[in-house]
């Protein structure tokens, strides 16, 4: 049984990236049926094209393969990582401003209570 995470990661950074099975296959060395084997039957590619694929279009391989590194003991944490997974590149980048925003407020907050 094949990963389903996974083929819909792969599928995301493929279509963000405005490629065609054929084309993402051809940057990658690989034939097309096998980024269709990777989207539609969530077949993961040997390690060293993952790490690839990871490389060339600034994805995590732990996002790809949906392994949660971000989580507490109660799991508050995980819808973060979910939901940005599912965001285009446009809404990502937007994501990451109002993240940052957020934390330096919380950081500035903390700096502030230390004085």
């Amino acid at each position: 049984m094949g990963n389903a995470t996974f083929g819909t990661q792969i599928r995301r950074v493929r279509q963000n990236a405005g490629l065609t099975m054929e084309e993402f296959a051809g940057k990658l060395g690989v034939t097309k049926s096998s980024v269709n084997m990777w989207e539609n039957k969530g077949v993961v590619p040997r390690e060293d094209v993952l790490r690839h694929i990871a490389e060339l279009y600034g994805v995590s391989t732990d996002i790809l393969l949906g392994v949660n590194v971000h989580s507490d003991k109660t799991g508050t944490l995980q819808v973060i990582p979910r939901g940005l997974e599912k965001l285009d590149q446009p809404r990502l980048e937007k994501a990451q401003t109002m993240l940052e925003t957020m934390f330096d407020d919380i950081f500035e907050e903390e700096d502030d209570e230390d004085i």
